[in-house]
């Protein structure tokens, strides 16, 4: 039922491509800020749960 709806949508394939677009660029910023985060602040999240 459904593939027959989605079949005729003219701007799904946009979507697709758009979608696809943007987790592309939120998982290369992912890596950048994970690369380039401070390891001290690593640690200090790491630690956070015992100092209590």
């Amino acid at each position: 039922m459904f593939s027959k709806f989605f079949v005729n949508i003219e701007w799904l394939e946009i979507f697709a491509i758009a979608t696809m677009i943007l987790f592309f660029v939120s998982f290369v910023v992912m890596v950048l800020w994970v690369y380039k985060i401070d390891k001290n602040f690593i640690e200090e999240q790491r630690n956070l749960p015992l100092k209590d």
